[in-house]
């Protein structure tokens, strides 16, 4: 089916916009519609439920978000090493109004969209993965003694506990600190980083190139 690529995006925009004003409770196809102006019809031509309308809107954000943290991590000097990727990716999520409100303010919402990520053949995550740590490490930018899995589960938690007990006045002096604690115990002591901005990036890559047929498979 051929999909007017504005009437997609005004499709996830709105849901994401129910979810953001409303909650997720008020989600629906007719809530949706109605903030869209688009009939009802529509929207259940391009997409089977509800669920897969949020799907596609959680994906097309994981997408832009890994677009602005490799520009963030291009633009810095330092960018290849894990603690200024931590630092990118913890920021972008509460820059972006969206990701915010998934990630920090109604996380059942986003662990409800999450259980439905059968409707598409993958789904993201955004978290700082032992895989991409050991790249990572393999390229020289992490500590060769480093235990990847180990510095995986620390920053996981920390994320967790930063959303938990969000609200933060001081929120960009909270990630800086254990940023800081990360330069100092597991990046490498190297000149040029950017061995791991291409790890990065190719990463990165993976994943949206997943999303993006993902999201075809909604049209």
């Amino acid at each position: 089916m051929t999909t007017d690529a504005s009437d997609l995006d005004r499709i996830l925009d709105a849901a994401g916009d129910v979810i953001m004003n409303d909650g997720y409770d008020a989600v629906s196809v007719g809530r949706i519609a109605q903030r869209a102006d688009i009939a009802p019809e529509r929207i259940a031509a391009l997409f089977p439920s509800t669920a897969d309308v949020l799907v596609s809107m959680l994906n097309r954000e994981f997408a832009a978000m890994y677009r602005g943290i490799v520009d963030h991590i291009e633009r810095d000097e330092r960018g290849g090493l894990l603690s200024r990727i931590y630092l990118y990716t913890l920021s972008t999520i509460y820059e972006r109004p969206l990701a915010k409100t998934l990630f920090v303010i109604d996380r059942d919402a986003l662990n409800a969209i999450m259980r439905h990520s059968h409707s598409f053949s993958y789904v993201p995550q955004i978290g700082v993965r032992a895989e991409m740590i050991e790249r990572l490490q393999q390229a020289g930018m992490v500590r060769p003694e480093v235990d990847a899995r180990a510095v995986s589960y620390a920053i996981s938690t920390y994320s967790a506990g930063i959303a938990i007990t969000a609200p933060h006045d001081d929120l960009d002096v909270v990630i800086r600190g254990f940023c800081d604690l990360l330069s100092r115990s597991v990046d490498a002591a190297v000149d040029d980083t950017r061995p791991g901005k291409i790890v990065y990036y190719d990463w990165a890559s993976s994943l949206t190139v997943r999303t993006a047929r993902s999201s075809d498979d909604a049209r």
